[in-house]
């Protein structure tokens, strides 16, 4: 299974969450420090219209001014800092169970099996994006690669408001002509002292023998060899917030827009499974499914209702799903993206009220069967078994069409 990482950077972030509450500062050079009365007090954060006056981290107060003698200083106000930190990790947990914080505006996250490709997860991380602006009102920049030091490198690479994706095919051509310094734990000092051998870039650090770096660097020379060279697997650490996610979904926007029932049943389909399967993963069931379409001109709607059973089933989530979208939408447009999404979950333990004792048995048969194939696909790959209901769809378009169905090479209609 292909690894996805991402790092979350928030920008600017002390002075971002302190103009929350004074809009005001967003237009003029400001920079939250020390006190602004002691000579050797320090710059912890500025706005971006403060560092176009070239005004950096970590220097005095007093350089900050000469710089820009109308900076307004603002008095650090940790309580606020530590209070966003923490909503926007349990924002962040909503996605995955593998937050890892770095500093108060900084995370990674493990989405290994909740984005499907690089592309779902550029959706993915738009979507945080868009949340954060709107619910915290900051703005944050969003690295993607394959492990956590690419990751926290895509992250800085763009600023603000971005996301950037290395993907494991093209991080050499973008990762190597970068600085050396901008490599995770290079300081000065270590950058002054690669370049004192000629080491200025990343991709220069990553051609230099390794035992000849280990000896002039040391164990650490090693570490940053292996970075350099992409060989990061460290794990992104299990969050501390256990909390039941809002929601959970997927979806997708097919290379040709959908112009056919039999299209949209099987991409429909597909979305229900994967979902299904990260219910049952995250131990929840879902009581409502919402559909999100946009058609070939981006227009958008999203549709939902209420299921009978709480549940963590592709077949059950598959029919409201395809009765949402059947009741809902006209063809005057093709289908350009579909989204499918479970909310209101429970956990899988809490128990549920069925109406018939026919309805308990098959309940019961139904978990140990998707628990066998969930456990199948894990350990020989994703989706060695489907379930007979894609058989059957294409199976009912194929008597439609007069034509013999084949189970062993079908037909996607999807990306």
């Amino acid at each position: 299974m292909k690894r996805i990482v991402f790092h979350i950077d928030q920008n600017c972030y002390f002075a971002s969450v302190e103009m929350i509450s004074r809009p005001e500062l967003k237009d003029v050079p400001m920079a939250v420090a020390g006190d602004a009365e002691v000579r050797h007090g320090i710059i912890l954060a500025k706005n971006e219209v403060a560092k176009k006056y070239g005004i950096k981290t970590a220097e005095a107060i007093w350089q900050a001014k000469a710089k820009c003698p109308d900076l307004v200083i603002v008095g650090a106000h940790h309580e606020k800092y530590e209070f966003y930190s923490k909503k926007l990790r349990e924002m962040y947990s909503e996605y995955t169970d593998r937050v890892e914080p770095f500093g108060l505006d900084e995370c990674w996250l493990d989405m290994t099996g909740i984005c499907s490709d690089y592309s779902e997860a550029e959706e993915i991380a738009l979507e945080i994006r868009d949340r954060v602006k709107a619910e915290f009102k900051l703005t944050c920049s969003v690295g993607i690669s394959f492990n956590k030091v690419f990751a926290k490198l895509g992250s800085d690479y763009k600023k603000p408001d971005a996301t950037t994706v290395f993907t494991d095919s093209d991080w050499k051509e973008k990762i190597w002509p970068l600085p050396v310094a901008d490599l995770l734990f290079v300081g000065r000092h270590t950058a002054e002292k690669l370049s004192k051998i000629n080491v200025k870039t990343i991709g220069d650090l990553a051609k230099t023998d390794a035992e000849f770096i280990n000896r002039y660097l040391g164990k650490a020379g090693t570490m940053l060899w292996e970075y350099a060279n992409g060989l990061d697997d460290s794990p992104v650490s299990v969050s501390g917030y256990k909390r039941i996610p809002k929601s959970i979904g997927n979806s997708t926007t097919t290379a040709e827009d959908m112009t056919s029932e039999r299209q949209i049943e099987r991409t429909l389909h597909m979305l229900s499974e994967s979902v299904a399967e990260r219910l049952r993963k995250h131990e929840l069931k879902g009581t409502v499914v919402q559909i999100t379409v946009r058609d070939r001109d981006l227009g958008i709607y999203e549709k939902q209702g209420i299921l009978y059973r709480a549940t963590d089933d592709a077949k059950d989530i598959y029919k409201a799903a395809r009765d949402l979208f059947v009741a809902s939408y006209d063809w005057n447009k093709g289908v350009r993206s579909i989204g499918v999404r479970c909310t209101k979950l429970i956990r899988s333990d809490s128990g549920e009220q069925l109406s018939l004792f026919s309805e308990t048995k098959k309940s019961a048969r139904d978990e140990k069967l998707n628990k066998a194939i969930d456990e199948i696909n894990r350990r020989y790959g994703a989706s060695v078994i489907k379930s007979a209901a894609e058989a059957e769809i294409a199976s009912k378009h194929s008597k439609a069409a007069g034509i013999a169905p084949d189970p062993f090479h079908p037909e996607d209609d999807f990306e």
